[in-house]
């Protein structure tokens, strides 16, 4: 039974060992400004068409069941209040984590895979090169960076998508949708959301 339990156990204990390391090694120097930009492109081209193509259909599938519900009571004004709110606090942090995730990760993933195969990591210890700073450092940067921008971007279709769905598919007024976006989200509830992508 100890047996079983001590590869899985390993593996968890390499990943926070990992972890660890490129915590520390991301606040030291040099900084691989060049591997960053790369990597920060890179993430966000394999990643910006998915999460478009997810959000839209969130977004769609938010403010019509919301204006269903609001319309239910007689409050189909508040619809602007509910897009903004799904959109921000809950649409956009889960398609961008799941889009970098699914889409950059793994694309990351296949090419430090790649390399190790390559034995090109063996090669850099051996020259003295951390690849954990070297590597991964800027790797996670670069995907938190687009993360953070893939979510602004997710909150925005998030908006504009509810707005058109409720005006023009489902008959709310515009003024009224405009005037309760920020009923019920402000600058708290998208730093919260920035917070969650990152």
């Amino acid at each position: 039974m100890v047996d079983l339990l001590e590869v899985p156990l390993r593996a968890v204990g390499g990943l926070f060992a990992m972890t660890g390391e490129t915590a520390r090694a991301a606040f030291r120097r040099p900084f691989q400004r060049r591997e960053f930009i790369d990597q920060a492109w890179f993430v966000a081209r394999v990643s910006l068409v998915p999460t478009v193509l997810v959000a839209v259909p969130f977004t769609v599938l938010v403010s019509f069941t919301l204006n269903i519900l609001l319309r239910e009571i007689g409050a189909a004004d508040l619809s602007g209040a509910g897009a903004a709110l799904g959109a921000v606090t809950q649409v956009g942090p889960m398609v961008t984590v799941l889009i970098v995730a699914g889409a950059g990760a793994t694309a990351i993933c296949a090419d430090l895979a790649a390399r190790t195969i390559r034995e090109e990591i063996d090669a850099m210890r051996v020259l003295g090169i951390d690849p954990i700073q070297r590597l991964v450092v800027p790797r996670v940067l670069a995907s938190t960076v687009v993360a953070l921008l893939l979510n602004g971007l997710v909150c925005t279709i998030g908006i504009l998508g509810g707005f058109v769905f409720s005006v023009f598919l489902q008959d709310v007024n515009p003024g009224a949708f405009i005037n309760g976006i920020t009923l019920l989200t402000g600058f708290g509830e998208l730093m919260i959301s920035q917070v969650k992508a990152g």
